[in-house]
């Protein structure tokens, strides 16, 4: 069955969360004006807040949804891969090489993610549907699953926050990758070696 056309409320939406990404993105946070985001999305002020309220609203609206489009293309070019740890280190090097080429995008999308409840119910899926699928597989052993999420997610976080910050390069991607897998209770080698298998090319991003 073919997919209905979305409605003219939910293209309004999404014209006002690809606008707001761009001009975070350009400006940053707390240069961004709601006014600036309506006059990108080619919409009235007034039309803004029929949808948000607050920049900050809109700010996590447009954060979740680049990350849930992102993380939907990691598992579409992961979708042949039947190895969770595989899977897994292919999620966690992907926003670390968003970080280094598109560093704008990473800021903003992780200035979000450390404390947003909606990126966490969103978001994180992806992350433990990897894990919990290497658990099955016996790839992983850990102590619980929570505190594998928070390894997994702190680590990744800090390390994409040392790419922006000009305190790790490339070679640091594969090195991260290779010590969550190993605190995922892989051993070294074989750790090591997923780490350093080459990225699958992603499906371009989602247009509604």
């Amino acid at each position: 069955m073919a997919k209905s056309a979305p409605s003219k409320r939910d293209r309004t939406r999404r014209q006002l969360l690809d606008a707001a990404v761009k001009v975070f993105a350009a400006h940053g946070v707390e240069a961004a004006t709601i006014q600036e985001i309506a006059a990108v999305a080619g919409v009235a002020n007034g039309t803004f807040y029929n949808y948000f309220q607050t920049k900050e609203g809109i700010m996590e609206a447009a954060a979740v949804a680049v990350g849930v489009d992102y993380c939907k293309r990691i598992a579409a070019s992961a979708a042949h891969l039947p190895d969770g740890a595989e899977r897994m280190s292919i999620g966690g090097r992907r926003y670390m090489v968003m970080a280094l080429e598109q560093p704008e995008l990473a800021r903003f999308t992780m200035s979000v993610a450390v404390f947003s409840p909606i990126w966490a119910a969103q978001v994180e899926p992806f992350i433990r549907a990897d894990l919990m699928l290497g658990i099955r597989q016996k790839r992983f052993h850990v102590a619980s699953v929570p505190a594998a999420m928070d390894m997994i997610t702190g680590t990744n976080y800090a390390a994409i926050n040392s790419i922006l910050a000009g305190r790790a390069g490339k070679s640091h991607v594969a090195t991260i990758s290779a010590t969550i897998l190993r605190g995922l209770g892989m051993a070294p080698d074989d750790a090591d070696e997923i780490a350093r298998r080459p990225l699958p090319p992603m499906p371009p991003m989602a247009r509604e």
